[in-house]
């Protein structure tokens, strides 16, 4: 398995509370998968991804990838896998405003450390998604879904092993994700990339070959389509 919680519970305080966003749960994702992660607000998907693209750490239980405790390691080690092994698209985009569509998506290759043919990639990287008459612009000279793309193409530039997504088509336009919906589909049939989804989209979830069903911190589903 590429990935997997093993009885893993993420809890946060509130005051005198104490949240529980998950509650104890298994799931293990093979090499190859396209996946969605799917629920109601504050079912735990979110949290379960953030865990997986070791961007939080579980309060119980264990997360592997490779086979490996990410307990076991460090933060400069948490770093690398991170912009190595895993691609990220954010809902919120985080794109660094002062660069451009280029810059931002050149900025991923840069932290994996990755030269060979960088700017070639970055220029495919924006062809794919639409964005090639946009490459010079800034974040806010880009519409929401053009940012959108921008953070997409950032996630897919370095090929990594595993992309996880949060709510990838929310700022999309129907054309547009399905658009990039077959981008995701041939990156993960060609290259083998792992791809992990937040999302309440239909078109995401009529996608995906698996669906991993949260409510209330709990896995209360797990369907595989043929």
């Amino acid at each position: 398995m590429i990935c997997q919680l093993i009885g893993v519970k993420k809890t946060y305080p509130m005051g005198d509370l104490t949240v529980v966003a998950l509650s104890g749960i298994d799931v293990g994702v093979d090499a190859g998968e396209f996946t969605v992660f799917a629920g109601p607000s504050g079912s735990g998907k979110t949290t379960a991804l953030n865990l997986i693209g070791c961007l939080d750490r579980p309060s119980s239980g264990q997360v592997l990838l490779d086979g490996r405790d990410v307990a076991t390691l460090g933060d400069d080690a948490l770093g690398q896998v991170r912009a190595k092994r895993i691609g990220f698209i954010f809902q919120s985009f985080n794109l660094i405003p002062v660069l451009t569509a280029a810059e931002n998506v050149e900025l991923a290759l840069r932290l994996a450390g990755l030269d060979a043919g960088r700017k070639e990639k970055v220029e495919q990287a924006l062809v794919d998604v639409g964005l090639k008459d946009f490459m010079g612009r800034r974040p806010n000279q880009l519409s929401g879904g053009q940012q959108q793309r921008v953070a997409i193409a950032r996630a897919l530039v370095k090929k990594p092993a595993i992309i996880i997504a949060d709510e990838p088509t929310a700022n999309l336009d129907s054309h547009n994700g399905e658009a990039i919906l077959d981008l995701m589909r041939l990156m993960n049939e060609r290259d083998r990339v792992t791809f992990l989804f937040s999302t309440h989209d239909p078109m995401v979830m009529a996608r995906a070959r698996r669906v991993v069903r949260l409510k209330d911190g709990a896995i209360v589903g797990d369907e595989r389509m043929a």
